[in-house]
C-alpha cells in the first residue's frame, strides 16, 4: 500500500509539471530574455518584499534545468506582498518581459503571476561557482537571477551609500583605482614625463572599463532608505571600510539601477564582512626626524569665542566644531610628529582668536605646554598672497628643531588659491644639526574648470592646466627661494590633487623631484576609485633617507562617520574619519634610512602587476648561462640610484638588504649578464 501511495504522488508531479517552460529557454543566450506568456516550475530562491519592485526570485532546479551554462535558470517574479518562503516550489503561469521601463527595469521579471504552491522544504538550488578572475559585469547576463558563490573573497571599493541606501560596491579583484595612479594620460610607459597630449587616454579608458566589468554592488534586499539597523557594519568597529573583505560571497545576482547587485541570503549563507583598522599609525625605523602632512577638512573655529557659526567652510555649530576638534587633535596627537604641515585650516590669520592658534592650543593641552608651536606666516588677518578662505600651516616642536629664517610663502601672482608655504628647519636632536626644508602644498581641486581648465576627459579631472601651472611655479619656488634660504634637502607634502601618474606630479619629477610612494600607496577614495591625491616629494639628495607612509584613518571610513553627518553619534574617542585625507608620514635618517624589517620583508615588486594582484619581483628567470649579473637601478627620469653586481642567487638572497635604503616608488631597473640583457620597471612598496 505505501509503495503504491509513493507512486501515486510521484505521478502527480510529474503530471503537474507537464507544460511548464525550462526557464533557461526564456532567458535564452541573448542579453534579453524572450517576452511573452509562460508557464515555469520552479524553487523559490528568495524573498524580497522591500524591494521595488517587490517580489522573489525563483529557479529551475536540476530536474528542469535545461542544463546550458550560457543561459540563467532564474528570473524575478514581480508580486506585491508576496506570501510565498524560501524552499517552495511553485508553477507560476505570467507574462514575462525585460525592457528599459518599469517594472523590469533591464531585469528579466515574471509580471501577473498566477502562483500556486506545489510543495514546500525544497533544498535550494546548487550555487553556480564563479572564480573571481572570470566574472566580468559584461558578460553576467548568464547568471542573472541566479543563486551564485564567489571561489574567493569579494573586496569592498566604495561605501558611499552604505548609511543612505543599505548597499555596498564590491570588486571580485581586490581595490578599484583611480586609472591615472597607474596609467600615464600621454605616456607609453607611464615612467615618462611628457605633460601634454593624449596617447595613452585609451588606456586610461580600458582600465576604468576592467574596474567597471569587475565590480557589482552588495545590496540589503530592500529599497528604504536609510535603513535601521545600517547593514554590514562591523561588530567591533561598527564601520565598514573601503577594502574590506567578503568572504561568504554568495548571494542572488539581480540587476537594478544599471548595475549588478548581490541580493543577500538569509542565516548561514548571510554575508560576513570582515573589517580590520590599523588602530596606531605606522611606525618607523631609527629616525632623526618625523615629518607629516594633514588635510584637516576645513578646520574653521568660527570667531574663537564659541560664536560665528555656522562657518563659510567647516562646522556648522559650535557643538559640530568641538566634534571636528576632538578627533584633529586625537590624530594629530598620536601621529606626534616633530613638523606637521596643515592644508584646509581656516586663512584668519596668527591671532589669539585664529584657527591655527585654536588648534595649537588644543594639541599643546593634551601634548603638554610648548609641545608645538606654529610658523609665522603672515599677520593677525591673513597669510599674504592668498586668495583663498583656507591656507597651508606649519606646526613645529621647538624641542627637537628651531626655524633658520621667517616663513616663506610662493609669491608668483595668479598662479596659487592657496600659495606652498615653506620653512627651513635644524635640527636639535643631534650634536651636528643638520638643515632640512619643509614645504606644504595645496593645489587646485578637480572639481571645477572651464576653458583650458574643463575636464579633457583624460583621467585628470578638472583644472589641470591650473595645477600644472602650480607644479612649475611650486619648483621655481623650491629652487628660487627655499634652497637658498638655506636648505638643500627639501621634503615638500600636502595634497597636490593629482594622482601618481597625472601631469603635475611628471612635472615635478622631470624638474629632478622624487615622489617617495609607490602608486599603491593610496590617500582618498572617490566614487569606489582609491587613489592618492597626497604626496611626500623630495629631492634627489633624500632618497634613501626618507621613508614615507599613510596612516590609512580616513578615506577607507564612510563618510557618514563624519562630525557633521554623525553629530551626536560622532566617536570622539577615535579618530577614524576625522577628515577625508589619510595623513601622510615622513620618516627622515640623515645617516640613512635602516630598518631591519624592510631587509627582511620583500618590498620590491614587478610594475606595473598583473590584473590577479602584486607579483614580487626575482632573479629567477635569469638563465645560468648569464653568470655573474649587473643590476643598474634608477629613478625613471635618469638618476642612477644604485650598482649591484654578482651571481642570481646571491644577490637575490640578500636583494631586501641591498634595497632597503631606496625610497618607496618606481624604478627602472637593468640587468644585464654574458648574452643576456633584460630591463624591468619594478616598485618599491
Amino acid at each position: 500500500m505505501y509503495q503504491k501511495l509513493l507512486f501515486s504522488a510521484a505521478t502527480l508531479l510529474t503530471a503537474y509539471s507537464v507544460g511548464a517552460t525550462p526557464i533557461g529557454a526564456i532567458q535564452g543566450t541573448g542579453k534579453v530574455a524572450k517576452a511573452g506568456s509562460y508557464t515555469i516550475e520552479a524553487v523559490v530562491t528568495g524573498v524580497y518584499a522591500g524591494l521595488k519592485p517587490a517580489g522573489f526570485y525563483v529557479q529551475d532546479d536540476k530536474a528542469t534545468a535545461d542544463g546550458n551554462p550560457e543561459t540563467s535558470d532564474a528570473l524575478f517574479v514581480i508580486q506585491s506582498n508576496p506570501t510565498v518562503k524560501v524552499g517552495d516550489k511553485v508553477r507560476i503561469t505570467g507574462v514575462v518581459k525585460e525592457d528599459a521601463g518599469a517594472p523590469s527595469f533591464n531585469q528579466a521579471v515574471l509580471t501577473e503571476p498566477n502562483t500556486t504552491v506545489v510543495s514546500s522544504g525544497n533544498g535550494a538550488p546548487a550555487f553556480t561557482t564563479i572564480v573571481n578572475s572570470a566574472f566580468s559585469a559584461a558578460t553576467a547576463e548568464r547568471y542573472e537571477g541566479m543563486r551564485v558563490n564567489f571561489v574567493a573573497p569579494l573586496t569592498v571599493t566604495d561605501n558611499y551609500n552604505l548609511k543612505q541606501r543599505g548597499e555596498l560596491i564590491v570588486s571580485v579583484e581586490g581595490l578599484t583605482y583611480q586609472p591615472t595612479q597607474f596609467i600615464d594620460p600621454n605616456d607609453i610607459p607611464a615612467t615618462g614625463t611628457h605633460t601634454s597630449g593624449v596617447a595613452n587616454v585609451p588606456a586610461i579608458n580600458a582600465f576604468q572599463a576592467a574596474n567597471d566589468n569587475r565590480s557589482l554592488v552588495l545590496d540589503d534586499g530592500s529599497s528604504v532608505t536609510n535603513p535601521t539597523p545600517t547593514p554590514y557594519l562591523d561588530a567591533r568597529f561598527h564601520t565598514v571600510r573601503v577594502g574590506s573583505t567578503l568572504a561568504s560571497s554568495g548571494g542572488i545576482l539581480g540587476f537594478g539601477y544599471g548595475r549588478w547587485r548581490l541580493q543577500p541570503l538569509a542565516g548561514a549563507e548571510a554575508p560576513v564582512i570582515t573589517v580590520a583598522r590599523p588602530l596606531s599609525p605606522p611606525s618607523f625605523g631609527p629616525v632623526n626626524l618625523k615629518l607629516a602632512s594633514f588635510n584637516v577638512l576645513n578646520y574653521f573655529n568660527g570667531d574663537g569665542a564659541g560664536g560665528g557659526f555656522p562657518t563659510p567652510r567647516g562646522a556648522k555649530t559650535l557643538a559640530d566644531f568641538q566634534r571636528q576638534r576632538a578627533k584633529i587633535i586625537l590624530a594629530l596627537s598620536q601621529m606626534n610628529a616633530d613638523i606637521v604641515g596643515l592644508t584646509e585650516i581656516e586663512n584668519d590669520g596668527n591671532g589669539s582668536a585664529s584657527a591655527i592658534q585654536d588648534l595649537v592650543d588644543g594639541l599643546n593641552k593634551v601634548m603638554g605646554a610648548g609641545t608645538y608651536i606654529f610658523v609665522n606666516d603672515g599677520d593677525g588677518e591673513k597669510q599674504p598672497n592668498n586668495t583663498d578662505l583656507i591656507h597651508c600651516a606649519i606646526l613645529y616642536k621647538p624641542a627637537m628643531v628651531q626655524s633658520l629664517g621667517p616663513a616663506l610663502v610662493a609669491s608668483t601672482p595668479g598662479v596659487f588659491e592657496r600659495p606652498p608655504l615653506a620653512q627651513v628647519f635644524i635640527t636639535k636632536r643631534k650634536e651636528r644639526a643638520d638643515t632640512l626644508g619643509f614645504v606644504v602644498n595645496h593645489f587646485k581641486s578637480k572639481s571645477s574648470g572651464s576653458g583650458p581648465n574643463a575636464d579633457q576627459n583624460d583621467g585628470q579631472g578638472g583644472s589641470n592646466a591650473r595645477r600644472k601651472a602650480q607644479a612649475a611655479a611650486l619648483v621655481e619656488f623650491i629652487n628660487k627661494t627655499v634652497i637658498p634660504a638655506g636648505a638643500a634637502r627639501i621634503v615638500s607634502a600636502g595634497d597636490y590633487n593629482a594622482n601618481y601618474e597625472e601631469d603635475p606630479i611628471d612635472i615635478l619629477r622631470s624638474a629632478g623631484l622624487v615622489p617617495a610612494t609607490p602608486p599603491t600607496s593610496a590617500s582618498y577614495v572617490y566614487k569606489g576609485l582609491t587613489g592618492s591625491l597626497d604626496h611626500a616629494v623630495v629631492t634627489p639628495n633624500l632618497v634613501g633617507f626618507v621613508d614615507v607612509k599613510k596612516w590609512h584613518i580616513n578615506s577607507a571610513e564612510p563618510s557618514v562617520l563624519e562630525y557633521d553627518q554623525a553629530g551626536e553619534a560622532t566617536d570622539v574617542s577615535t579618530p577614524f574619519r576625522c577628515s577625508d585625507h589619510d595623513p601622510v608620514l615622513i620618516g627622515v635618517n640623515f645617516a640613512g634610512v635602516r630598518n631591519a624589517y624592510y631587509k627582511a620583508q620583500n618590498r620590491l615588486f614587478v610594475y606595473p602587476g598583473p590584473a590577479a594582484g602584486p607579483l614580487a619581483f626575482s632573479l629567477k628567470n635569469v638563465p645560468a648561462s648569464a653568470g655573474a649579473v649587473t643590476l643598474d637601478f634608477s629613478l625613471p627620469q635618469g638618476t642612477p640610484m644604485l650598482l649591484l653586481h654578482g651571481t642570481p642567487g646571491m644577490l637575490a638572497s640578500q636583494l631586501n638588504n641591498y634595497t632597503a635604503h631606496l625610497a618607496p616608488g618606481i624604478y627602472v631597473l637593468k640587468i644585464s649578464g654574458t648574452n643576456f640583457q633584460k630591463t624591468q620597471r619594478v616598485m618599491k612598496e
